[in-house]
């Protein structure tokens, strides 16, 4: 399992503590945010709390987070290597390529910018070891496709994957760090 880190963002006053999902310690949380009208379009998790334990219980190539901001829970996040993913066949992907899929739980946090702190965040710790990173939303989930390319995601195409036509988005290592300059010297490994 891998251990919880946090980051508190240049410019900004948020502290984010990421933490390992659980069944055990989570799947009451991440239950509730996968049966709301906003996620269970794109996540399609919108199922029982006994369903969301075997899923997270499941989980193989797929590492499960639980972000806080200011110690209060919002969002849960899966990273992954992507040549251990589906994905892997659907594009040119390099063999250290990292993905990532993300949901915000309450809805009242869309759009505050705690959402962007979250994905800035995340990026930073996969640029920790990886040179490009890169997600798949839905190509039907405008929200989400904005947010990416204001976070400065490139879009490489659409691509069709097992549960959906998704938009192939990434960033290198350079281009986040030019657009984002301090955010990965900004992550803290915990080692409790």
């Amino acid at each position: 399992m891998s251990a919880p880190w946090s980051a508190q963002l240049p410019g900004t006053r948020v502290r984010i503590d990421v933490v390992p999902a659980t069944s055990r310690a989570h799947a009451e949380l991440v239950h509730d945010w996968m049966n709301r009208p906003h996620v269970v379009p794109w996540w399609r998790l919108g199922h029982s709390l006994d369903d969301i334990r075997r899923y997270l219980d499941g989980l193989t190539h797929l590492t499960p987070w639980i972000v806080s901001a200011d110690g209060v829970a919002f969002g849960y996040v899966e990273t992954y290597r992507v040549s251990d993913d589906p994905l892997a066949a659907a594009y040119d992907a390099d063999d250290d390529d990292v993905g990532w899929h993300v949901a915000v739980g309450p809805v009242e946090l869309l759009g505050t910018g705690v959402p962007r702190l979250l994905a800035r965040a995340v990026l930073a710790y996969l640029f920790t070891d990886a040179p490009r990173a890169v997600c798949e939303p839905d190509v039907a989930n405008a929200r989400m496709l904005a947010f990416c390319r204001r976070l400065g995601l490139d879009h490489l195409g659409d691509v069709d994957l097992p549960d959906k036509r998704a938009a192939l988005m990434a960033c290198t290592r350079a281009a986040f760090d030019a657009r984002w300059p301090g955010d990965r010297a900004a992550i803290q490994h915990n080692t409790r």
